[in-house]
């Protein structure tokens, strides 16, 4: 499938019932059909890992789509200029945390990204960071501790942030 059947194949499947019911989740988006997750995971199964795609949707600005760019994408292939590109591009906790868990936290650039973010003024960006950091404690199991000990004051100092989705990162990263 290319970008405009995957973004017809979703706005199919989409109800205003599903959109309505992400605000009550928080999560706000200029562009969504309303497209439930599971959904999104049978897809994503289907068109397997195709980076080129991902970056398509991704760039399309529509809610489910940025999602399944996070599940198609290859991250071998990820660049730290589109990882900057696309936090500074988050609308919401679901984009962000769903990149950073199905995607980035695979990357070569995730470490560094968990450090260079966590400094940033922007709400999501700085979620993006705390984020990777509770992805990388699951997932990257060859880490050393001394990687995750050396993000410690980063999370002590983000934890004085007083903005919802940064605190809730923050918490996500120290548990």
């Amino acid at each position: 499938m290319n970008k405009n059947e995957v973004l017809k194949w979703l706005e199919k499947r989409g109800t205003r019932r599903t959109v309505e019911g992400m605000a009550r989740y928080g999560i706000r988006a200029e562009h969504a059909f309303g497209v439930p997750m599971g959904t999104l995971l049978t897809l994503a199964k289907r068109l397997g890992k195709d980076h080129e795609l991902a970056v398509e949707l991704w760039e399309s600005g529509w809610y489910e789509a940025r999602l399944l760019a996070a599940l198609v994408g290859d991250p071998q292939r990820v660049t730290r200029r589109q990882m900057n590109a696309w936090a500074a591009s988050f609308e919401n906790w679901a984009d962000c945390d769903t990149i950073c868990f199905k995607l980035w936290d695979r990357t070569p650039f995730a470490w560094e990204k968990a450090r260079q973010w966590a400094g940033s003024p922007r709400e999501f960006v700085k979620r993006g960071a705390f984020a990777l950091m509770a992805c990388l404690a699951l997932h990257d199991k060859a880490a050393p501790d001394k990687n995750f000990l050396a993000l410690l004051p980063l999370i002590e100092k983000g934890a004085r942030d007083d903005r919802n989705f940064v605190k809730k990162g923050v918490n996500w990263a120290l548990r």
